[in-house]
């Protein structure tokens, strides 16, 4: 069964990303014969002529188990098990420096007939985890030793008193667990006031004394954005905030992206052409207690100060023709991924681009 399929084309290895249509030029893929726990695989991937006519092709296979190969038709040997083998084929033409296409492509593959039956004990009762290694055997011995003493956890902002199915709870009886389950409210601030957390860990005790030192309204985040740096090359931070910012992103007004950074609260915005833009338009994506939230800012450049200045804050993102949403972030498997350091990541957004980042 196919799984994934990516495409990237790359113009240039000066830049830290480049920006591509889902629609490139090359494709990788392949096709195998088994002969028992031997496989034999046999490269399929093609280039559009109307890419390139001139090029060289390098091959990376990932077979799944750990093993990996640059050959262009490997054979490789399995254990008994499910695998799901990838392929990534990058074109690089011969006649213009660092001009490429990169795709990959993976498929699943069953060596033997699958692990044995066996059983494990959890909250819903025996069931078979579909590794082989489950702690029974036999259904009957895993029903015979399946059972667990009731005991109760509180989790006063969802569940209130519940069984874990572990039989260690915190509490040996439902009534002593409802005894116990309350939290004294307290208050933390947030983009749209103060709440309260629920957890009884809150910043402030009383509702009052963190009205007094919280401010409302929404676009905070955007709001305590502090810019330092140079027309060319600028900083952009955010201290003592009470979210977890997702994504940044920063564009000339023509929509040209000038900087993204992801997971952090530090934004780099590089507006070094050859003519640097006086406008810049960014737009922040963060989580807070309420949900997702997207604010914008607009940013002047004041030649006379030397600094840039706040012109706008908005929450409402369609004011920017040019903004997209990340929608996930993978590795050159196709696995999705958090964000590492010295780790080629490729950021695929709603508007159906891809990135190619590498974070230092």
């Amino acid at each position: 069964m196919k799984r994934f399929i990516l495409n990237i084309m790359l113009a240039s290895a000066c830049f830290l990303f480049t920006s591509y249509s889902l629609k490139a030029q090359c494709q990788a893929d392949f096709s195998y014969m088994q002969n028992g726990p031997i496989t034999i695989f046999s490269d399929l991937s093609t280039a559009s002529p109307s890419w390139s006519t001139n090029y060289s092709v390098s091959w990376f296979w990932d077979f799944g188990d750990g093993n990996t190969s640059t050959q262009q038709n490997p054979i490789h040997t399995y254990s008994n098990g499910i695998y799901a083998p990838c392929l990534t084929v990058t074109y690089l033409d011969s006649t213009i420096l660092n001009f490429s296409c990169t795709s990959f492509f993976c498929d699943s593959i069953l060596i033997g007939n699958g692990p044995s039956a066996s059983w494990d004990c959890g909250f819903a009762g025996c069931f078979d985890p579909g590794t082989g290694n489950g702690q029974y055997s036999s259904l009957s011995s895993c029903q015979a030793a399946c059972t667990v003493t009731p005991s109760w956890d509180c989790n006063p902002n969802t569940l209130g008193c519940f069984d874990p199915g572990t039989g260690n709870g915190q509490y040996t009886t439902l009534a002593s667990c409802q005894s116990a389950c309350t939290v004294t409210p307290s208050w933390d601030c947030g983009p749209s006031g103060c709440y309260d957390p629920g957890t009884g860990l809150g910043q402030y005790s009383t509702l009052s004394s963190c009205q007094s030192v919280c401010s409302t309204g929404s676009g905070v985040l955007c709001d305590s954005i502090v810019v330092s740096g140079s027309q060319t090359q600028l900083t952009m931070q955010v201290n003592n905030f009470n979210s977890v910012i997702d994504h940044w992103i920063s564009t000339a007004p023509d929509g040209t992206v000038l900087g993204e950074d992801s997971m952090w609260n530090m934004h780099l915005v590089y507006n070094s052409f050859t003519i640097p833009n006086d406008t810049i338009i960014t737009c922040i994506t963060y989580q807070d207690f309420i949900g997702m939230t997207t604010c914008c800012v607009e940013w002047i450049w004041d030649s006379s100060s030397g600094v840039w200045a706040r012109m706008s804050t908005t929450t409402s993102i369609n004011q920017f023709d040019n903004y997209k949403e990340l929608i996930k972030v993978v590795d050159v498997l196709g696995k999705e991924s958090m964000i590492d350091l010295n780790k080629i990541l490729f950021f695929i957004y709603s508007d159906g681009t891809i990135e190619k980042k590498i974070y230092k």
